[in-house]
């Protein structure tokens, strides 16, 4: 088991000084807009690496007039207890998150930490996921395929990288072609993994949902595919290098590469007939909340993970389609739970095993 126990603001977006204990299984956060609810949850995202669920700028974290930000926190991690620092480093006026494990920041340490901690996020956002941009929709998908593969993000930060750099050297007159053939041989490996690890996962959430059809009576069928016209199962890397070196002067005319995972979308097939851009938001919420709900029976009954899940303002659009998917996955899993809401209210369904806290502007 996995545990946040407590956590303590310091300076920290509009907390001054607060501090919270939790319950080991449902937690949930209410009060008006604008009281800091989301933050407790970007304050709990932060145990782990990365810049939190809303991948802020780490200086913006730190409260008004404040010179920097401080989060501790006790974490339990396989019947052991752990004290955990976040922080601010200042350095040459550029900002970085500090992390301590019971007082210790060596590498050893904060990979166990980070191999440890397995996040599922809903965002308000994501209430609309069908109607927003590819890109929010590969960024959705790749954050499913980190839960479980923790160092997946080094792979798509290496890949960006590459992609930039690659359209850089083209839009140079005496480019370096040894150069330029290495970039995109480094490419093709990459992006092929990507779209390997996209497919998988994709293939993971349908295959799950699927096999929840035995308890729970869906709202409707979904499945989950890349849309993309360069990618399919028989693309190899001769093809990709290939057709990366065939698109030079297009893609130096226009700036970019056309070809590469960086391109493709994601869509949910519904009942076979049509896309689940054409769903209502209530129905959308649907969607996301089984496939949500797939994702941790995966990564709890296959992948021996047990993620922490933070849903941000889980209770708008809640019908019983929603209620009933949001109640197995807090029945079904012994995980915990964090979600907010602006009314106590709204939360009224759950009645076992739940902590409320009254969140007031600190």
């Amino acid at each position: 088991m996995v545990n946040i126990n407590n956590i303590k603001f310091n300076n920290f977006r509009n907390f001054t000084d607060y501090r919270l204990n939790f319950n080991k299984k449902l937690n949930i956060f209410f009060g008006n807009n604008g009281c800091g609810k989301t933050n407790i949850l970007e304050g709990i995202s932060l145990i782990s690496k990365g810049r939190g669920i809303r991948n802020a700028n780490i200086q913006n974290l730190i409260k008004k007039n404040q010179n920097n930000f401080l989060i501790k926190s006790n974490l339990e991690l396989h019947e052991n207890n752990f004290e955990i620092k976040i922080y601010t480093n200042n350095k040459n006026e550029k900002f970085n998150k500090v992390i301590k494990v019971n007082d210790d920041q060596s590498k050893e340490t904060i990979d166990f930490l980070n191999k440890s901690l397995s996040y599922l996020i809903f965002l308000p956002e994501m209430e609309r996921l069908f109607q927003t941009s590819p890109s929010y929709r590969r960024n959705f998908v790749d954050r499913l395929i980190f839960s479980s593969k923790n160092d997946y993000n080094k792979l798509i930060n290496k890949y960006k990288k590459l992609i930039l750099e690659r359209i850089k050297i083209l839009q140079n007159k005496n480019f370096d072609n040894e150069w330029l053939a290495k970039i995109e041989n480094d490419i093709s490996e990459l992006g092929l993994e990507i779209y390997k690890l996209r497919f998988s996962q994709l293939d993971s959430i349908n295959s799950n949902i699927n096999s929840l059809k035995n308890d729970h009576k869906f709202q409707f069928n979904v499945e989950l595919k890349i849309k993309d016209d360069f990618f399919d199962l028989d693309l190899t890397f001769e093809n990709y290098l290939s057709k990366l070196k065939d698109s030079r002067g297009y893609d130096r005319h226009y700036g970019g590469t056309k070809i590469g995972p960086h391109r493709s979308d994601i869509i949910a097939i519904i009942n076979n007939d049509y896309e689940a851009s054409l769903l209502s938001t209530g129905q959308q919420k649907t969607v996301v909340l089984m496939i949500l709900l797939s994702q941790c029976n995966y990564l709890v009954n296959f992948k021996k993970i047990n993620p922490i899940l933070l849903f941000d303002e889980i209770a708008s659009h809640l019908d019983s389609h929603n209620r009933q998917i949001l109640l197995d996955m807090i029945n079904r899993f012994q995980i915990q739970f964090f979600l907010t809401g602006t009314d106590k209210n709204l939360f009224s369904f759950m009645s076992t095993n739940v902590e409320f806290y009254n969140i007031t502007n600190s």
